[in-house]
């Protein structure tokens, strides 16, 4: 068994993958893992310094520098003391205007990362990496927890027929799939006599729990998904950088700054009926640099910024981990075509709908026919189970580090 000691940031419970890949390492056994919440507040910063020190592997999870790298700056000194192996696992491979790729990039960089587990491909993924000269680059995907996601109804007994919650797109990934396939199936919802819940109405809750998550997929016969990523990722951040400057010169609020105090404040301490009473007294003047594109029209910005752009060398999109949670329950993924890693086959594992939704017909044919969706959710759960669980992707790395 290896010694091993898991740093993660549990600071949210909405985000499932996180809690799927701390049980990965605590159920592996040949990880004897140690795994420690490092957003604890109640945590000794010495003993874990010690541990970084004397510990055969260190691992940081997705949730170490996917949306920040403040969880991860107390431990940098240490780590680079260490004397085992570093594998970082990086979420968020997007160009994002709260964080980007290059400080992720410089940060692994400066640690002489041992492993970078990236979720894309893995040309994709070196070709991202190709300045991290010490480390080396394997591509390692999210994958399904059986023990989490699960078929508890079975198809007749699902009343939604297509349902899903994701988080908007913004605009400044040149990359509209994910918002225009779950804007279709709301605006035509009515038109093909389909019971949808997508997490578009004010009485919808945006985010679910790991158990809520998956006890929702348990009453929606189908799902809307969308490659995760974007064909124009960048290694310097320039276009989104490019784009948040041009939407503050054109915002008549108030931009909240990343990584500042006064955002800190907003967002972790004060509730969010206090942010609200805020936004309500300041007429909605005030908005995060995060939300700066929620009134911007995607075809504007895509034409001025994007129309003209090379897209990435590589294949930079990539499955998630919602494509795995849905496969586990057993619901049928709607989803435009695409690679997802070279996991999933159109048409085999998933129903595939033409980008121009001129299949629409035959979907809801589909969603008819019991004994067909059951037979395509069936062989893909046994399929994922056979390859594609967190214990696949755990040995995947253990025969990285030899």
């Amino acid at each position: 068994m290896i010694k091993t000691l898991v740093l993660y940031s549990s600071y949210t419970n909405q985000i499932s993958y996180f809690d799927d890949w701390v049980d990965a390492f605590k159920e592996h056994s040949s990880y004897e893992s140690e795994c420690i919440n490092v957003y604890d507040a109640r945590i000794d910063l010495s003993q874990i310094h010690h541990l970084i020190e004397n510990t055969d592997l260190i691992v940081l999870h997705h949730s170490m520098n996917g949306d920040t790298l403040e969880y991860l700056k107390p431990f940098i000194s240490p780590l680079k003391n260490r004397k085992g192996k570093l594998v970082s696992f990086v979420g968020n491979e997007i160009n994002l205007p709260t964080i980007g790729m290059v400080p992720k990039i410089k940060i692994l960089q400066e640690l002489q990362t041992d492993v970078i587990a990236t979720q894309l491909l893995q040309e994709a993924g070196e070709w991202l990496y190709s300045d991290c000269k010490d480390s080396k680059i394997i591509s390692i995907p999210h994958a399904l927890n059986p023990k989490a996601f699960y078929p508890i109804k079975n198809f007749g007994s699902r009343g939604i027929d297509i349902g899903t919650r994701s988080a908007r797109y913004g605009v400044y990934l040149g990359d509209n799939d994910r918002n225009a396939i779950i804007h279709f199936f709301h605006e035509n919802a009515k038109k093909f006599e389909l019971s949808v819940d997508l997490g578009l109405d004010n009485s919808s809750q945006k985010r679910f729990t790991r158990p809520e998550w998956a006890s929702f997929l348990n009453s929606c016969k189908a799902t809307l998904s969308s490659e995760a990523g974007s064909f124009y990722l960048e290694k310097d951040d320039r276009l989104v950088n490019q784009i948040q400057k041009y939407l503050k010169k054109s915002s008549e609020r108030f931009v909240l700054p990343n990584e500042t105090i006064a955002r800190k404040i907003y967002r972790q301490i004060l509730p969010s009926f206090v942010r609200k009473k805020i936004a309500h007294a300041l007429k909605n003047h005030i908005v995060e640099v995060g939300n700066l594109d929620e009134d911007s029209n995607f075809e504007e910005i895509y034409k001025k910024f994007f129309s003209k752009e090379q897209k990435c060398p590589a294949y930079s999109k990539a499955i998630s981990s919602r494509h795995f949670d849905a496969i586990g329950t057993r619901t049928l993924h709607i989803m435009y075509p695409g690679r997802y890693n070279d996991i999933l086959k159109a048409g085999e594992h998933y129903f595939a709908l033409k980008n121009d939704h001129s299949n629409v017909e035959e979907l809801i044919e589909t969603l008819k026919n019991s004994e067909l969706v059951n037979k395509t959710t069936g062989s893909t759960f046994d399929y994922v189970m056979s390859h594609h669980t967190h214990k696949h992707r755990l040995d995947t790395l253990l025969n990285v580090l030899g």
